[in-house]
């Protein structure tokens, strides 16, 4: 599979900004699928992965937010 860097955006959620990177990545068939990647910590990342690039803009706008809170609920400082 090859993978190449489409874009990055950055989000503001909550108190914090987080910077998304979306890859186009080809299989040898010519099939495509994006990829959405967020580091939100030294060992934590959110990878998301749709057949279009609107409907996985869509998805991180919708999990992204989901998958932050709940970090803090399971891990309260």
């Amino acid at each position: 599979m090859f993978s190449k860097l489409i874009g990055t955006k950055k989000i503001h959620i909550n108190e914090g900004d987080y910077e998304v990177r979306y890859y186009r990545n080809t299989n040898l068939n010519g099939d495509t699928l994006f990829t959405s990647e967020v580091n939100i910590g030294l060992n934590d990342k959110i990878i998301l992965d749709d057949h279009s690039m609107a409907s996985l803009e869509y998805k991180v706008d919708l999990v992204l937010p989901a998958a932050l809170y709940s970090r803090t609920t399971a891990n309260p400082r």
